[in-house]
């Protein structure tokens, strides 16, 4: 799976769920904090974003109301210029419902997650913004019931997904998103095959966006983000 990723040669890489040791190499990595409300095990995060070049502004917290350890996010300097970049783990709807604390009603921090993503997303931010990571919701709906789908439709006012459907390459649409606000857009998406023959890597396949500042022509090859 590394292989295919770097044969994309994204400037922005997402991993969710996945270890610290996964984009250990040349770049540079930032990711969400190590509690999220589970047994810790070592180096797993929920959410880690990579770049080609240095972060800043890290925020691990976003807001207040955020379920710990599903956010990370910086800005980052792209080929088309720097891009502020938000990595969210919206949680599943049986998140601490059978397994965890197991304390929540099904979708409840799914709910919650969202209701605390909307001021965060709504405040205007000087560099174009890249939302990528697992929304556990497909786009446009298909099985969330419309009181889970309307609220987070809501919170994404503005916003504009890469990969609606089912992109180029999958088998089935997408719950990993690549989203942006209105000064960028899409020029091209895709999925990464999770199978190696019949074996699968994953339980998730990749997606990639290759992402454009919006009426300006691209100066260079496609550089994409993944997922």
């Amino acid at each position: 799976m590394r292989r295919r990723i770097d044969a994309l040669a994204p400037d922005i890489l997402c991993v969710t769920e996945g270890h610290l040791d996964y984009i250990d190499g040349a770049g540079y990595a930032i990711a969400a904090d190590a509690d999220y409300g589970y047994a810790p095990k070592p180096g797993r995060r929920k959410i880690m974003l990579w770049s080609r070049r240095p972060w800043r502004a890290v925020d691990t917290l976003g807001h207040g109301g955020l379920p710990g350890g599903r956010f990370v996010a910086g800005t980052t300097d792209t080929e088309i210029g720097p891009l502020r970049v938000f990595g969210l783990c919206i949680p599943w709807m049986h998140a601490h419902v059978a397994t965890g604390r197991r304390d929540r009603a099904a979708w409840q921090d799914h709910l919650g997650y969202i209701a605390a993503l909307a001021p965060l997303l709504a405040r205007r931010r000087r560099w174009p913004t890249v939302l990528i990571g697992d929304f556990n919701q497909t786009q446009p709906r298909t099985r969330a019931p419309l009181r889970v789908y309307e609220p987070l439709m809501d919170a994404l006012d503005g916003f504009a997904f890469a990969t609606t459907g089912t992109p180029p390459g999958a088998e089935r649409p997408a719950i990993d998103h690549v989203g942006h606000d209105g000064r960028l857009e899409t020029r091209a998406c895709g999925a990464i095959d999770r199978r190696d023959g019949g074996r699968p890597l994953s339980d998730h396949y990749g997606v990639w966006a290759d992402l454009a500042i919006r009426g300006r022509r691209p100066r260079r090859r496609k550089s994409p983000l993944a997922l």
